[in-house]
């Protein structure tokens, strides 16, 4: 995949081969074939080419994305970790999505007589993770060279090269300088942006990480930020390294606030590297220190990777000294270090197993006294289980199997019920069930993709619902309420595990909110058409064209559907070639045809629920011979009756109820 304008397109060949069970398509296979050879679902496979969207690591759908990732030690002194089974390992077992590949320019690096060997060695570790599915990030490891400036040239020249050769690739990140210290920001500066536009004239979109002053740290001191006050500007999807080691005491002193200020100023951070040791990657290892800071990172969802993969003596390493494996290590093959991060990376990736440690059973605050709200689910070769209730989780965690239904109830209150629907599997969204109903199927292998919960009763206004899921590929995603969606749509994702609980109206149940909900539709309004000779078109949104101009091409079928958290729904119907006016259908299902070389001429467009009464929407057609008609509204007719005129293209867009339209709508239709 070449990331910018072909992203979205790729996203639906990938989830169309998902869908039909074919193969795990990849987006690094787009341009160029041959990449990939890992099977079944993988990071990149799900995830795609990565970008930078405010101060936000996002996916190739705009959603938040965090890499968890292992960064090798020295490639000139460990490369028997540098394999394709060791970062299987770190893939599948400790739940791991980047291997970053820790090319140092001294001390026997690049720069330093070993050339040839160190390139090779990056070169291998790309292709290895490209293999599996994984994030590589090519890492220029400056450490007792001090100043960029002093490899410059052969940094332009290295860098040149690897976007040549890796600019078709969508799992590549570029890290131009480790951990420049005793030079300035300006020297940092000045260097970067000769390096970045090197990248940059063969790589137009990758992420790309710049060290910054005192072993990136963000500023030279504690209380400085020299890239927050003067960042690089010109070029896009640039990140800043931050670097910290959760035992040194001078780190937890002076630099706890560093990330915080940063993300808060609108600086994007990319932590490439920390430990559990102190700074000279030795001594002690404090666990606790080690969490406080991987949940300041979680907190920003800013990504990291951990330092480092060896049997180095040193307490930072993560395997042990007195361990020869190269791949396939047991817990008792890893030091403190390597035990803490396996098992932090496993319960972020769900793998963890348990349903009892604090990743799948979190603590909610101010539950609702003497309210208890229980659910059970039916699970994949399991069937139902037990019930639990008041946030326990439902389902499972690291086993890969899907909920295929699910019942709520409450109890306490007398005055409190509750509903629920589900969106499954082929059917889509479900009718709205309660108290203690199945929602979801028995015994037709469909998944549940999301979830809706809300109150019932003469009591519902004095509680809240708070609920969350735990989705394919995602994990847990932050908590829904009262009715909002919960899962993914158009993913083709199952829902495997839930949590629930009930809250007085208005309490803090202390637990986050921003992202309950994955969808790859992101405007308000979204739309896709059928277009003669062509096929689907990618989706379009928010008064962009769908369909063709100039190309003589008849529109043959429609699908809409309202951004996820807009309330209500979208309903409209198509006058279609020989056929006439269609049912209206709504939500995403097509209207139209498929196959049958039959125009839409006609098509009416409203919207339902609280949508209706938020919102206007504007739409206007392409029509054979006119070419663009005015803007039609609210379930008015746009195209042609009686004249047997195509339509060729559309725009559709939401306006806040009574607000300006978007043109003029003098004459949206034409009948004979």
């Amino acid at each position: 995949m070449k990331k910018n304008g072909s992203r979205r397109l790729l996203a639906w060949i990938g989830m169309l081969a998902l869908c039909l069970g074919l193969v795990a398509v990849s987006p690094l296979t787009t341009e160029r074939t041959g990449h990939v050879s890992a099977a079944g679902e993988t990071p990149v496979s799900a995830h795609g080419a990565l970008s930078v969207s405010g101060t936000s690591l996002v996916d190739q759908y705009g959603q938040p994305f965090q890499i968890r990732g292992i960064s090798t030690h020295g490639l000139q002194w460990y490369s028997q970790y540098n394999n394709k089974e060791a970062f299987a390992t770190l893939r599948d077992d400790w739940g791991a999505n980047c291997i970053r590949l820790a090319m140092y320019t001294n001390e026997n690096g690049y720069c330093s007589g070993n050339e040839a060997f160190m390139k090779d060695q990056v070169t291998k570790g790309v292709q290895y993770a490209t293999e599996l599915g994984m994030y590589a990030i090519i890492d220029w490891h400056i450490l007792s060279d001090g100043n960029p400036q002093t490899y410059k040239a052969q940094a332009i020249r290295f860098f040149s090269e690897m976007a040549d050769r890796y600019k078709d690739y969508s799992n590549v990140i570029y890290e131009i300088c480790n951990e420049p210290n005793n030079c300035s920001w300006q020297d940092i500066k000045s260097y970067a942006v000769e390096v970045i536009g090197a990248i940059r004239a063969k790589d137009p979109d990758a992420v790309i990480i710049v060290g910054t002053p005192t072993w990136s740290q963000l500023g030279s001191a504690g209380h400085i930020h020299e890239p927050v006050d003067d960042p690089i500007t010109g070029y896009g999807n640039l990140m800043y390294a931050f670097h910290f080691y959760a035992s040194a005491p001078e780190h937890n002193q002076w630099l706890t606030e560093k990330i915080g200020t940063a993300v808060g100023r609108g600086l994007p951070v990319f932590v490439s590297e920390f430990g559990l040791s102190e700074a000279n990657g030795d001594g002690n290892v404090d666990t606790g220190k080690a969490t406080e800071w991987l949940n300041r990172c979680d907190q920003y969802q800013v990504s990291y990777c951990a330092w480092s993969l060896s049997n180095d003596w040193r307490s930072s390493s993560l395997i042990k000294n007195s361990c020869g494996k190269t791949s396939g290590w047991s817990a008792d093959d890893l030091t403190t270090a390597g035990k803490f991060i396996r098992d932090w990376y496993r319960n972020k990736a769900g793998q963890s197993g348990s349903q009892d440690d604090s990743i799948n059973n979190p603590e909610v605050k101010n539950l609702a006294e003497g309210i208890e709200v229980s659910y059970e689910t039916h699970v994949q070769s399991v069937g139902w289980q037990p019930p639990v209730s008041n946030g326990r989780m439902a389902g499972t965690s690291g086993r890969s199997k899907r909920l295929e239904a699910i019942k709520i109830r409450v109890a306490g209150n007398g005055n409190l019920g509750i509903r629920y629907r589900t969106h499954v599997q082929s059917y889509g969204w479900q009718d709205w069930v309660s108290d203690g109903d199945l929602s979801g199927t028995e015994r037709q292998a469909k998944r549940l993709e999301a979830i809706c919960i809300e109150l019932t009763g003469a009591d519902k206004d004095l509680y809240d619902v708070y609920y969350r899921v735990h989705a394919q590929s995602y994990g847990w995603l932050d908590w829904a309420k009262n009715g909002a969606e919960a899962g993914t749509e158009g993913l083709s994702k199952r829902l495997e595990g839930i949590n629930v609980v009930i809250v007085p109206k208005g309490a803090d149940p202390g637990v986050p909110t921003g992202r309950p909900f994955v969808s790859p539709y992101p405007g308000m309004v979204n739309y896709r058409t059928h277009v003669q000779s062509y096929g689907w078109q990618e989706w379009s949104f928010d008064g962009d064209m769908s369909g063709t101009e100039g190309r003589s091409k008849r529109l043959e079928g429609i699908e809409l559907r309202l951004r996820w958290n807009i309330p209500g729904g979208i309903r409209y119907q198509t006058h279609v070639q020989s056929y006439g006016w269609q049912s209206w259908v709504q939500n995403g299902a097509m209207s139209g045809t498929q196959g049958k070389a039959k125009r839409l001429e006609g098509i009416r467009i409203c919207l339902t629920g609280e949508a209706e009464q938020l919102y206007d929407i504007y739409y206007q057609v392409h029509a054979q011979s006119y070419g663009w008609l005015d803007w039609a509204k609210n379930g008015e007719m746009a195209g042609t009756s009686g004249l047997s005129k195509r339509l060729e293209g559309i725009r559709v867009q939401l306006v806040p109820k009574g607000g300006a339209a978007p043109g003029n709508t003098a004459r949206p239709s034409i009948e004979r």
